[in-house]
């Protein structure tokens, strides 16, 4: 098995290229109302994505504000559950075989 293709992005490069979903379940949302939480009716939503209940292609729609190794928020593909503090859904999916670091500053 091959590495994963590396990609870092800024957070606004990554609004823009894949398009957060705003949190209907939590208009006061952290993140300008994009942010999901990692409990209740927000969680059960991202799981529904992330097990792919809607659709294979979703699963890559799924992403996760991580704490890094060194104490720095990022985003992720993926549904993590390691130093998770919330998640994204996006419009478009991730790229299969790339792994992505979202840089919030």
């Amino acid at each position: 098995m091959s590495k994963p293709k590396l990609a870092g992005l800024s957070f606004d490069g990554w609004v823009s290229k894949y398009t957060p979903m705003i949190n209907h379940l939590s208009p006061g949302a952290a993140f300008d109302g994009l942010m999901f939480e990692t409990h209740g009716n927000e969680l059960a939503l991202v799981l529904s994505y992330a097990n792919g209940a809607m659709g294979r292609s979703y699963r890559r729609k799924v992403w996760t504000l991580v704490e890094d190794d060194e104490g720095q928020a990022v985003i992720v593909e993926g549904y993590h559950l390691v130093n998770r503090l919330g998640y994204f859904l996006t419009v478009k999916a991730a790229a299969a075989g790339v792994q992505y670091n979202v840089t919030l500053d």
